[in-house]
């Protein structure tokens, strides 16, 4: 039972990151968030990675999550995800591997109340600040509105027991007028490093 909380932990941030930012197309209310705007990275005590914040972003606390990282589009937008035209968050705990991770996440999402239509896009291997990693691409329709998403997972420790210390970042734009481009997921995995390593 314990090795099955850790890895929900992972993936249960995915799923309130992408539970709250859907829920903008229906109007729910999302959790109060404090900005701590004018951040170069994203990160926190609680994840072993931080990941560059692009120009457009802002970093900001969900309150009733303060131990997932999370920024948002615009810089304008300090409402979280009730406002939002794109959404990043981070999330560490504990997986059977990156792959596990990623699809989980992913699979998280795609059976979300109101979330219609999800496909991959693409998935597979890659190396995260030099550790192993995987990401996947999908994309879905929730209340009308088109997301592009990515989730990509990094080991961050190496494995004991069965399960590897593994860390998520989840990345999701809709289609709204002056959001951003998809190709902003890659920037944002891309740019991940480890905590207390140089970039």
């Amino acid at each position: 039972m314990r090795l099955t909380h850790r890895r929900i932990t992972v993936i249960g941030g995915v799923a309130c990151s992408a539970m709250l930012f859907t829920s903008t197309a229906s109007g729910a209310q999302a959790a109060p968030s404090s900005s701590l705007a004018g951040e170069s990275e994203l990160a926190g005590s609680a994840v072993a990675i931080s990941v560059a914040i692009p120009a457009g972003w802002h970093q900001l606390t969900d309150q009733s999550h303060p131990e997932m990282p999370q920024m948002v589009y615009p810089v304008s937008c300090s409402q979280g995800p009730q406002c939002a035209t794109g959404i990043a968050r981070l999330a560490s705990g504990q997986a059977a591997s990156a792959h596990e991770a990623a699809s989980g996440a992913e699979q998280t999402v795609a059976t979300l109340p109101g979330v219609q239509g999800a496909s991959i896009t693409s998935e597979g291997p890659m190396q995260i600040a030099g550790h192993s990693g995987y990401q996947v691409h999908f994309a879905y329709t929730h209340a009308n509105m088109k997301f592009q998403a990515a989730t990509a997972a990094v080991e961050t420790g190496p494995a004991a027991s069965g399960t590897v210390p593994t860390s998520l970042i989840f990345v999701a734009v809709t289609n709204a007028a002056g959001a951003p481009p998809a190709s902003v997921a890659d920037q944002i995995i891309n740019s991940a490093h480890l905590a207390g390593q140089p970039k």
